[in-house]
């Protein structure tokens, strides 16, 4: 008996031996060459845009002088990195912009803005259905609005704030109300300020995925996108083929999108905010918290290191800028990162299993946001098509679409044209944002065309 004790208290020692040993190595090795890599391309700043708009887009819904704002917004940072974080990663900072007077005004019983998702801005279950009342939403925020168009003109709006999870994002909702204001004026009789206007947003939305500053950017350029377009195509299916363009459209759409250079701008954004989230907001009892695991308090800190656990998950966001994504956007294939999960059973997990876990729970989500900037792309050819066959002789047929430029075309998404609805649509990959069928579709230029009243 004495011998098996000592043989059992011999074999939990050679354990405790190897489970410290493992977790010294595990310690000691650290991130590995690619995770590194991967977070240094992450923590590279990003090079600032010749004209800079964040603090023209941050104070856009405010009643703010053109002269104070960049003066507010470097007061803003200075504040908020001055205020200390409290331990569950919540601070006491609070925006200067709750002491401006608000340029957004809602009344009671106001209709609804456009859904850039929606379809029917246009039509008479919205604006044409309620003109006088839509008239008075707009008047009222008639400021706001101006403000919003004006930021057309800026190359990008990078945000200046720390990266934290409790970043201040700047108020992108007065950019997708633009749209209810076009369809309204087109509706009014103003067909060329409404085509202008369209082709502005749209243009404002390539802008904001092609600089990539933020995740919520880009989603919300790939939504103007999307709304904009949409509106387009049914304005001109209203009108006649030979009614003009303004310049603006030719600009909006005679370009291929950057679409390489918004994603990988974009993931890397993210995976900023992400890095400085963990670094500086994320303790070991958050960590836990988040992965749903109950852990010891006196094993939190030996289980959960911030800065290894940015590293693991810093090769989500640098993948797409990798050669496969650019492989996968060149044949317009979904983006999908075909590297198989790592498991968490790996010596690297032994002195960091709460990071682990907690960098690899929001890895396959991050698909979805690529698919959706591919999305905004297709629209973008879809239209630029769609104007194309415009501007051609005769009809507007299968013979037509087959002469459509090759630089409009997706090798792996062709067009889908319907006549007898009188549609020209493409696949997408983001259901969200599909018909039941999976795919986008506008209706042909002129095919919605209004009878002329009868004379009197």
């Amino acid at each position: 008996m004495v011998r098996f004790l000592k043989w059992l208290l011999a074999a939990a020692l050679v354990l405790v031996l190897c489970v410290a040993g493992a977790y010294v190595l595990s310690r000691a090795l650290g991130a590995s060459g690619a995770e590194r890599e991967a977070l240094a391309l992450l923590d590279q700043p990003p090079a600032p845009p010749a004209r800079d708009g964040f603090a023209a887009l941050y104070t856009a819904s405010h009643d703010i002088p053109e002269g104070e704002q960049v003066s507010l917004v470097a007061e803003e940072v200075r504040r908020f990195k001055a205020t200390p974080l409290r331990r569950d990663g919540s601070s006491d900072w609070s925006s200067l912009l709750q002491e401006r007077p608000s340029l957004a005004v809602t009344r009671d019983g106001d209709p609804a803005w456009c859904n850039l998702r929606g379809a029917d801005c246009l039509g008479q279950g919205q604006v044409r259905g309620a003109r006088d009342a839509y008239a008075g939403l707009l008047e009222r925020n008639a400021r706001a609005l101006d403000r919003a168009e004006a930021l057309h003109g800026y190359d990008g709006f990078p945000n200046p704030f720390p990266p934290r999870l409790d970043m201040p994002l700047p108020g992108f909702q007065v950019l997708t109300r633009l749209t209810t204001r076009t369809a309204w004026r087109f509706a009014e009789g103003q067909a060329d300020l409404a085509l202008a206007d369209a082709c502005r947003d749209v243009a404002t939305g390539r802008q904001l995925i092609e600089s990539g500053d933020s995740l919520v950017g880009s989603m919300i350029g790939a939504a103007m996108v999307q709304g904009n377009a949409q509106l387009l195509a049914q304005m001109l299916a209203e009108l006649p083929r030979e009614h003009p363009l303004p310049e603006q459209c030719r600009q909006a759409f005679e370009r291929p999108v950057a679409l390489e250079q918004g994603v990988c701008r974009t993931m890397l954004s993210e995976g900023r905010f992400m890095a400085g989230g963990l670094r500086t907001q994320v303790n070991a009892e958050v960590a836990a918290s988040a992965v749903e695991h109950e852990v010891p308090a006196w094993a939190l800190g030996l289980l959960f290191d911030p800065e290894r656990t940015a590293a693991r998950a810093a090769p989500t966001f640098a993948w797409y800028c990798g050669g496969e994504a650019r492989r996968q956007l060149a044949q317009d294939q979904p983006l999908r990162d075909p590297t198989p999960p790592r498991s968490r059973r790996s010596l690297a997990c032994v002195s960091n299993a709460i990071g682990c876990i907690l960098a690899d729970i929001a890895s396959p989500a991050y698909a979805e946001y690529g698919m959706r900037l591919q999305d905004a792309d297709a629209r973008l050819r879809t239209v630029a098509a769609l104007l194309w066959l415009r501007d051609q002789d005769g009809p507007i047929d299968a013979a037509a679409l087959e002469r459509v430029p090759a630089a409009l075309r997706s090798p792996a998404r062709p067009f889908q044209q319907d006549l007898e609805a009188g549609t020209l649509g493409t696949p997408v990959f983001w259901a969200k944002g599909a018909d039941a069928d999976g795919s986008w579709s506008v209706p042909l230029p002129a095919s919605r065309l209004q009878p002329a009243a009868p004379s009197p």
